[in-house]
């Protein structure tokens, strides 16, 4: 039972959450944003932060160079954002997809659809909550028209997570595998749940969580030695998102969708250079 205990105790929190709401009484969402907040801050930022050790353990004795690469990356990838909007949030969605589905697949010991898992995972959480979604990418400058079309779709791109979350349930009890199962479920449930709080506990609560396993097993290292490399990094990291949030969103309305606007693409920008780093350190730490 101790394998499952986390996916069981991530899918209670939503439920539990939903019947908060339902009964009515408020403080639902600052008690689950608080716990995502303390999750953010104990692995969601710190297993990206771990990228320059994995790359040690790849590569031993760049860490300088590698560092100057990947802020250099970073940089590149936020002004690419801003001069073509669309392809940016387009790559970064289906990076996302492709890097969730991976961690998630590589942790359950699937090893075939792990791009299609995260297209329904990630989807799922988006589509059934456009009418927060298409606020924030306005943001990012994704054009009036372009919401329209994918408002249109709506209905569609339900229909489709939905039956995608179906297929996935047949796979999952044709492997037996429970802890694929679980995590349907709780992707299941996100369209009761507001989008960032959705996002936040697949990110934090499976995607992050599974993330530090992978860091643990294939390091050889405690959570504690982690946290402790990477502690400056994260420091840095959070840095680097304030000092963003501050010169693109509006820092004196903190819970606005330009702000939340520029969370994401600052997110985006840092994110995609360890969806690739994660990406390498996977197969470089794999038995074959």
């Amino acid at each position: 039972m101790n394998a499952y205990l986390r996916p069981v105790v991530l899918l209670l929190t939503a439920v539990l959450y939903i019947c908060w709401n339902a009964l009515g009484p408020a403080g639902a969402d600052e008690a689950l944003g608080g716990l995502l907040v303390l999750g953010l801050a104990a692995i969601g930022i710190p297993h990206g932060a771990l990228d320059v050790w994995t790359h040690e353990a790849r590569s031993p004795g760049r860490n300088a160079s590698y560092i100057v690469g990947y802020l250099a990356c970073i940089g590149i990838l936020l002004l690419g954002w801003h001069t073509f909007p669309h392809a940016g949030l387009l790559l970064f969605l289906s990076l996302s997809a492709w890097h969730f589905g991976q961690a998630d697949f590589t942790l359950w010991g699937i090893t075939r659809g792990h791009f299609t898992w995260g297209v329904i995972a990630l989807g799922t959480i988006l589509v059934w909550h456009l009418d927060e979604v298409l606020p924030i990418i306005e943001q990012m400058g994704v054009t009036e028209s372009a919401q329209l079309n994918v408002s249109d779709l709506e209905t569609t791109f339900q229909l489709a997570s939905t039956a995608g979350l179906i297929a996935c349930t047949i796979a999952a009890l044709r492997l037996r595998n429970w802890d694929w199962l679980l995590t349907i479920l709780l992707i299941a449930v996100t369209p009761w749940i507001p989008v960032l709080l959705s996002f936040g506990l697949y990110f934090i609560g499976q995607h992050s969580a599974s993330g530090w396993h992978h860091l643990q097993t294939r390091l050889g290292w405690s959570s504690k030695a982690l946290w402790w490399k990477a502690a400056p990094f994260t420091l840095g990291a959070v840095v680097l998102m304030g000092v963003g949030i501050v010169g693109l969103g509006r820092p004196e309305m903190f819970f606005s969708n330009a702000t939340y606007g520029a969370f994401f693409m600052l997110l985006g920008s840092i994110s995609i250079p360890h969806i690739f780093e994660s990406h390498w350190f996977l197969m470089a730490t794999t038995k074959r």
